[in-house]
């Protein structure tokens, strides 16, 4: 884990900000293999239709 100190809400928030801003590809890439490995998708999938 790159983002220790990261809660998975954090983490998710930072991701779908990045996306909005169409951050580089291979940081965006670093955040969503994160957020595989805590097994949290599909609270991203719930959080993105949220917005």
């Amino acid at each position: 884990m790159r983002f220790k100190t990261v809660s998975n809400e954090e983490l998710i928030d930072i991701y779908l900000r990045a996306y909005e801003q169409k951050l580089n590809a291979s940081f965006l890439k670093m955040l969503l293999d994160e957020i595989v490995e805590r097994d949290i998708y599909d609270l991203l999938l719930e959080t993105s239709l949220q917005s």
